[in-house]
Order: C-alpha cells, then structure tokens, then sequence
C-alpha cells in the first residue's frame, strides 16, 4: 500500500496544478469618432461657449501692435445680425481712419469669428468684453505683447 499513497498524493497535486483555463479577451475597441452630420452643416459644440453665452455685440476699440509705426487705433462694432464695421487708422501715418463693413462667421468652436474678405479674414477670439486679435494662423498672441491685441468693449449693442 505504501507505493499506492505517493502515487495518489502526486496525482491529487498535479489535478491541482493545472487550475482552470485562463480566458483571454481582446481589449474593447477604441470608441468611435463622432458622427459628422449628414448634411454636411457645421457641428455646434454642446454646452456654453461665448456665441451662446455672453453679449458680445457692441463696440470694441484699442490700439492694435504695428511694425513700423506707433499703432492702429482700432474700432470694431459686431451686430447681433453677425454684420460688423471695422475703423482701423494707423497712427502718425493716416489723417483718418479706413472703414470696411461686411459680415463674420462664427468659427466652429463657438468662441472665435472671422470677417469676412473686406476686413481682411481676421479673426478674433471673443471673451467676457473684450476681443482678442489672432494670428494669422489662427493661434493666440502669447508673451509680453498678448494684451495688445485685445480690443475692450466700450459700449454695449448701438
């Protein structure tokens, strides 16, 4: 009897041993991208942004950055009917100031217009009274010089 006992024993630890069958699973797929729209019409961002939320049509003057001369008095007047005139004089080089007027969209993001051909495609970040110039490109002035490209708005709706 004695060689029938290690015999078991070694038996029962190696039922032991072998444990259940590990599952494998892939990892979930990523989540898929939002769906565009299926007319084509640009995506409006859920939640607040400065188009929805803030009153932003009135007056906004300040003394634009200039190369090559002391600044650009600008005035920039936004309509409700997203129409706007621009009054933009540079100084020490213009006795008056040039005026264009026309319309601005509002970019997808909700919180940046641009105007359209006759004032140059600007664009202007829109926040709480003020409007801050961009770049070219599209990207926010950073640096010592970011504040002055902010108009401040001087009057509400005219």
């Amino acid at each position: 009897m004695k060689p029938v006992l290690p015999a078991l024993a070694f038996a029962v630890i190696l039922a032991g041993c072998g444990g259940p069958e590990e599952i494998r699973t892939n990892p979930p797929p990523p989540p898929p991208p939002p769906a565009a729209p299926m007319n084509g019409a640009p995506v409006t961002p859920l939640g607040d942004t400065s188009r929805t939320s803030l009153d932003w049509p009135g007056l906004y003057e300040g003394m634009l950055p200039c190369a090559d001369c002391p600044g650009i008095r600008t005035r920039l007047t936004l309509q409700q009917d997203n129409t706007y005139q621009l009054q933009s004089q540079y100084q020490d080089r213009q006795a008056a100031p040039q005026t264009a007027q026309g319309r601005f969209t509002w970019l997808p993001d909700g919180v940046t217009i641009q105007l359209d051909a006759a004032g140059a495609n600007q664009r202007y970040l829109v926040g709480e009274n003020r409007l801050t110039m961009l770049y070219q490109d599209g990207s926010r002035p950073t640096g010592p010089m970011a504040q002055k490209y902010v108009l401040v708005r001087t009057s509400a709706r005219r």
